[in-house]
């Protein structure tokens, strides 16, 4: 969905030149304007409920949340509109929402193309990369390869850096690339891999997969080969893929764009345990279990090496071979990119104390879960491994934090246990009578309360915050957004197509290349190309019921679904192939809106969409014009199917919610999914959201809440 991060050319020459950016070092008067202050801690768990939460604690499962919420409060937080993640750490960075930070969903569009692009980074600008082609390789100079964060908005820790205060903020969502700062940042959710990947990690097996191109995996076949002539099969030869080799340049056709490092698994023939050699790494392994980190080494040119790390599960080593490699991870030993401010130095201090961990911003391996490759079982182990992570982390956090310090720590216990195994376990109404249509009664013995489990962690893990901080530290504990089941898949774009907002083209016909009228393929190729011929737009035949976002007739259409819960008009003048006037918007509006809100589910009778939002009637700031005409807020239970999301349209409005993707979720109303505030003090009002924490951060050390921020303090 965007360039790499990684112009390994331009890095290596950066860490010769100093740094462009440098952050002001805080003025006397402002440090002597915090001192004496109290310092604040914030730990921002993602995900958390406060209804799931609440019955945990009355059940006397959460004896430290209860004991916070007796001393001090414990309140309902609201979240973003809409409720995603990328969108509501962003309010809380920024103490705007979407109109001001520009952050609207996962997913945004570029609106002369109609393709979806990541909302992480702003719609390409269209320059071309400048390179120079020497000696076979091809170097990178300018352009095409450059990333910028799509965040607008100075992020509180500057405002709270300027005035002196001594701020540390760890894993922040939506902080990548890390905007520069004087504060220690570290990027959390967002975070690309070192292949720029998103996060795609690789299967090595001797095992037939149906449909493995379809897999969010690297598929690699391999064969476990009788070296020693012993008729047992003991060695694997294959290779790790690396980051793009952008320096190269390769035959017209050749496929090989990635560098790579030699992998050799060696299989004991008695026991059941590998000697795995990646690079210059090794690690023995046991079946079922998890290798450490592995630092591995690709060289882009002579004398420029960039290193990664990568993990390995064996999953299986006999009779049938599966083995897994996580994504490649930056080391935070020798970042290749932006994961810290101040500088790169900060990254290595943190790997000092804390060694490797993950760098990519969502490390619970779903992707082979929803593949089918992993189950339950392996996943849950997984999550152990990032949870250590994070209190590792936390660790270092409470030792570092002091008297007038503010701290924030990011930790993703729930949110993707959550989404991933709600239907084997609903903690939010146990004992319901109607299952999940995604239940497992097998695994749901083995995991049906694992989530009320992570909850139960949390807890542990706030007695041990509590026991830490200084006893005058002020205290807050925010999730951005709570939970719901999700049952049902909801296709947006079918809907419109069935109420004529939407029109797909006929099959084998396609928008004329002026934006003029039609064209069908004859048929015919000539020297590898269709030919293709005008034809009449009353001739065309027609429509198709079903496509992907390519696939629709854009001169005949009038509005479209794109993200989790946005929906455009496809506006003249704006859109590639707008047809819908800028007078006719309102009126536009207001039509889908209604229908939209009076949408019945044939199976449950209930309604779909709690309410729809006119976006200029919740957003503010000066980015509104970006925003999706109308933002869809789905009932508890219903959300935008994955094909709509990114803009296809299915046969069915409706349908159950199977599995094979997220099971419990957040992309709906905000009323239905609130987070949680507990604090430290008391309280003497309710109804916060999250811009409101962060106004309350800047209030507590005496500095002005911005014009720009629509937040207001909750602290007397």
């Amino acid at each position: 969905m965007r360039a790499s991060p990684v112009p390994v050319l331009l890095v290596a020459l950066a860490a010769a030149v100093p740094s462009l950016y440098a952050a002001p070092a805080p003025s006397e008067a402002a440090t002597e304007a915090t001192a004496g202050k109290a310092g604040v801690f914030v730990l921002g768990i993602d995900g958390v409920d406060p209804v799931i939460l609440q019955r945990l604690a009355d059940e006397g499962r959460m004896p430290n949340f209860a004991r916070l919420a007796a001393e001090g409060t414990f309140q309902k937080l609201g979240t973003s509109n809409p409720p995603q993640s990328p969108v509501a750490w962003s309010n809380f960075v920024t103490g705007m929402n979407p109109g001001g930070h520009g952050i609207y969903d996962f997913i945004h569009r570029d609106p002369k193309t109609y393709t979806a692009i990541s909302s992480a980074t702003p719609p390409p600008s269209g320059d071309e990369a400048t390179t120079l082609d020497l000696f076979g390789y091809t170097l990178p100079l300018w352009g095409g390869d450059t990333i910028v964060n799509n965040r607008s908005g100075k992020p509180f820790w500057d405002y709270l850096h300027d005035a002196g205060v001594e701020t540390e903020v760890y894993r922040i969502p939506g902080n990548f690339p890390p905007t520069p700062s004087g504060a220690l940042t570290l990027s959390g959710m967002g975070t690309d891999d070192l292949r720029a990947l998103n996060g795609k990690y690789a299967w090595y097996t001797d095992v037939l997969v149906p449909n493995s191109t379809s897999l969010k995996a690297e598929f690699r076949s391999v064969r476990v080969e009788d070296e020693d002539e012993d008729g047992i099969g003991d060695t694997v030869r294959d290779v790790l893929l690396g980051p793009p080799d952008a320096m190269r340049t390769y035959p017209k056709g050749d496929p090989t764009h990635y560098l790579t490092a030699p992998l050799t698994v060696e299989i004991d023939p008695e026991d059941d345990v590998a000697w795995i050699h990646c690079g210059d790494s090794q690690a023995v392994v046991r079946e079922g279990e998890w290798t450490d980190w592995m630092e591995v080494t690709f060289e882009i040119m002579p004398y420029m090496p960039v290193t990664g790390i990568v993990r390995f599960y064996a999953k299986e080593l006999r009779p049938q071979f599966k083995l897994y490699a996580s994504p490649l991870n930056f080391s935070a030993a020798a970042p290749v990119t932006a994961i810290t401010t101040p500088d790169d130095d900060a990254a290595v201090a943190l790997f000092d104390e804390l060694g490797h961990f993950y760098t990519q911003g969502m490390p619970e391996e779903t992707n082979a879960l929803k593949d089918g490759l992993f189950d339950e079982d392996d996943f849950v182990k997984q999550v152990g491994l990032v949870h250590e992570d994070g209190y590792r982390m936390l660790d270092l956090a409470l030792e570092r934090f002091g008297r007038g310090d503010m701290t924030f720590m990011y930790l993703s216990d729930i949110d993707l246990q959550c989404h991933m195994l709600w239907h084997l376990g609903d903690p939010k109404t146990p004992g319901a009578e109607v299952e999940h249509p995604a239940y497992r009664p097998e695994a749901a013995k083995k995991h049906g309360h694992d989530l009320e489990g992570f909850y139960e962690g949390i807890d542990r893990v706030l007695g041990h915050v509590r026991d830490t901080l200084p006893p005058d530290a002020l205290l807050m504990v925010i999730s951005d957004h709570g939970f719901q089941p999700f049952t049902r898949k909801v296709n947006l774009n079918a809907w419109l197509r069935d109420q004529g907002y939407l029109v797909m083209l006929p099959e084998g016909v396609r928008i004329a290349a002026d934006g003029h009228g039609y064209e069908r393929d004859t048929g015919e190729v000539v020297e590898g190309q269709h030919v293709w011929q005008p034809v009449d737009a009353s001739a065309i035949g027609e429509p198709a019921q079903t496509g992907e976002l390519h696939d629709v007739d854009w001169l005949r259409t009038r509005a479209y679904g794109l993200g989790f819960n946005g929906l455009y008009l496809n506006i003249e003048g704006r859109e590639g192939h707008g047809i819908v006037k800028a007078s006719e918007a309102d009126g536009l509006v207001a039509e889908i809106m209604g229908k939209l809100e009076q949408i019945i589910d044939p199976k449950t009778n209930a309604k779909v969409v709690r309410r729809a939002f006119r976006s200029s009637d919740v957003y503010s700031g000066s980015r509104v014009a970006e925003a999706p005409d109308i933002v869809v807020g789905y009932d508890a239970g219903y959300c935008c199917s994955d094909t709509s999301t990114l803009g296809g349209t299915n046969r069915r409005e409706i349908d159950d919610n199977k599995g094979g993707d997220f099971t419990g979720n957040h992309l709906m109303d905000p009323a239905v999914v609130p987070g949680i505030l507990f604090c430290n003090r008391k309280l003497s009002t309710d109804g916060h959201d999250l811009t409101d924490v962060t106004a309350s951060l800047l209030a507590h050390f005496g500095i002005p809440v911005p014009d720009d921020m629509v937040g207001k303090s909750f602290l007397d």
